[in-house]
């Protein structure tokens, strides 16, 4: 009988402590690493062959919205095909929990709106039946999963919960009564496992309505106090978006205050180059505060008939909310466009650069002049200002153009803010903007162009950063490293074919309703364990499902 479940052979092995690689062999038994030597002699009842290829710890990625995909896809594709094995969701506040049943569809909209879910999929797919959190997380925990998945507990859905979801969006306060229920509920999520809580202040997401998220407008006194709360239990970590914020000094204040109070850590978007100089002084403090970076480039496709990632824009919001006919007819409405101009002007993004801006598909044949030119270009050529011609083509095609622009990123400076000690990469957005963007490639990418092409850390520093680091970060004990009696999440792969089998995303319609989503495959990846069981070989998954729903309690000790 075979000494072991399963043996790596042949292959390289990066361990993700930081420790110089090795050729050696990996064994695994009920789930974990059993051993690992140069050569291993006892046998396995499979055995996989890794010559030539690197043996590492699968990914971890702390910021997805797989929240509402894991009702029907238990590997969290894109992620569990590209190395991630292990994942939070709840992340930016937002999530399905808690959620009374008259909330239900305001809490998909508001989802739908802000993280770009398709509504019909999730009205289609999602099972509810739960309405606390530690019954959304025994729901995942009963349906089998393909990742490990920890769940954080969203503060707008939490607040609706106890106010309501519309007065959640409205009140600037709370009573001692509502108070005190908020933080039983996150008392009671934390006995139940939770990893955590998370926030969000961003101003481009806005709820399907175009108000504001019961995050924007709660109280100082209400994130403090849940701090309090998760001070109590010595497991977990706040999540928190500044993004494009107007109050981003006094959100720095607070967050240093909560990660003082709760003794917790901090992972946070910062949304300015200030954030950093914050950064180094609250480390100099020795707070455990790090920021979130994404490791790949952030294009977005979209059309403006659906598209939400201009709500950052104040006199963008009502124009674009509702459906095509409804922003249809308030674009067309005389007088919109003074605003919208000069919204630009005052709010200077990425988004706005007309000359990156760019027209990838039009879609009436009057119109394909425009094609692969940027806003900026078109309008020089017709002698209108880049408003005007970018709205212009949009309406003429019912706003069913497609245009790409960068949805964000840090362009030449990129490099610095990804190797940087006080971040980490573990940012794919996940399940969310399914039509517009797909970050959760970003294994694949960080490995093939940060470090085979461009060398900014050694493969060593490079799987430290992956999976030890957001393992270490979110408590998720004994993963994101491969020694004797870690949880056995591996990803298998040959660097030198590390990519991507398409030369641009594809749209799929594999979501429930037959929505469409984009999608891309990797090249280069042989195999992903995920606690000892391979998940995917060569692109096809095996169809097995030994992924954890992972509580809190279990990581301490």
């Amino acid at each position: 009988m075979p000494e072991y479940d399963l043996v790596i052979r042949g292959g390289t092995v990066v361990d993700g402590t930081g420790i110089p690689r090795f050729r050696g062999d990996l064994a695994i038994k009920d789930g974990r690493v059993a051993m690992i030597s140069g050569r291993i002699a006892a046998g396995g009842a499979k055995e996989l062959d890794a010559s030539g290829c690197i043996v590492a710890p699968g990914a971890v990625d702390l910021h997805t919205h797989y929240d509402a995909q894991l009702n029907w896809d238990p590997y969290a594709s894109l992620s569990g095909q590209f190395g991630v094995t292990s994942l939070t969701v709840g992340q930016c506040g937002f999530g399905f929990a808690p959620t009374r049943a008259e909330d239900r569809d305001l809490n998909m909209r508001m989802m739908n709106r802000i993280e770009a879910i398709p509504l019909e999929s999730m009205r289609q797919g999602m099972r509810w039946d739960w309405e606390t959190f530690p019954e959304y997380m025994d729901s995942l925990d009963r349906q089998g999963l393909g990742v490990n998945v920890g769940c954080v507990v969203p503060f707008s859905p939490l607040r609706g919960y106890v106010l309501g979801m519309i007065p959640a969006r409205e009140r600037t306060s709370v009573t001692e009564s509502e108070l005190n229920q908020m933080k039983q509920i996150l008392y009671d999520s934390m006995k139940a496992g939770a990893f955590g809580i998370s926030a969000d202040k961003n101003l481009e997401d806005r709820p399907e309505d175009g108000s504001w998220l019961p995050s924007h407008v709660a109280s100082r006194e209400e994130f403090l106090a849940l701090s309090q709360v998760l001070g109590q239990f010595g497991v977990g970590h706040i999540g928190w978006t500044i993004g494009i914020s107007d109050d981003r000094p006094a959100q720095r204040d607070m967050l240093a205050e909560m990660v003082r109070m709760s003794g917790r850590p901090l992972h946070v978007i910062l949304g300015d180059e200030e954030g950093y100089d914050w950064l180094k002084e609250v480390r100099e403090e020795g707070l455990p505060v790090i920021a979130q970076e994404a490791a790949v480039p952030i294009i977005s496709e979209f059309k403006l008939s659906e598209y939400n990632l201009f709500d950052y824009m104040p006199s963008w919001v009502q124009p674009l909310v509702g459906s095509k006919e409804e922003r249809i007819a308030k674009l067309s409405e005389d007088g919109v466009r003074v605003g919208m101009k000069r919204d630009v002007i005052d709010r200077p993004h990425p988004r706005t650069d007309w000359a990156q801006v760019q027209v990838v598909e039009v879609a009436h044949e009057r119109n394909l002049q425009y094609e692969g030119l940027s806003i900026a270009d078109i309008a020089a050529a017709e002698g209108k200002e880049p408003l005007d011609a970018f709205l212009d083509l949009a309406l003429d095609e019912d706003l069913e153009t497609e245009f790409a622009h960068p949805a964000g990123g840090r362009g030449d400076s990129e490099a610095e803010y990804i190797s940087s000690p006080y971040s980490h990469i573990s940012v794919s957005d996940g399940g969310a903007h399914t039509r517009f963007l797909i970050n959760s490639i970003w294994p694949v990418y960080f490995l093939g162009h940060w470090i085979r092409e461009k060398g900014l850390m050694t493969l060593e520093q490079a799987h430290q950063k992956m999976s030890a680091l957001p393992a270490w970060f979110s408590d998720m004990k004994n993963r994101g490293t491969l020694r004797v009696g870690d949880h056995a999440d591996i990803m298998v792969y040959n660097m030198d074919e590390l990519g991507f089998l398409y030369d641009k995303p594809q749209f799929a319609t594999d979501f429930p309703g037959g929505e469409k989503r984009l999608i891309q495959m990797p090249t280069g990846i042989r195999y992903i364990l995920v606690n000892g069981a391979l998940t995917f070989q060569e692109n096809e998954c095996t169809g097995a499902l030994p992924g954890k729903l992972l509580r809190s309690y279990d990581q301490v000790g």
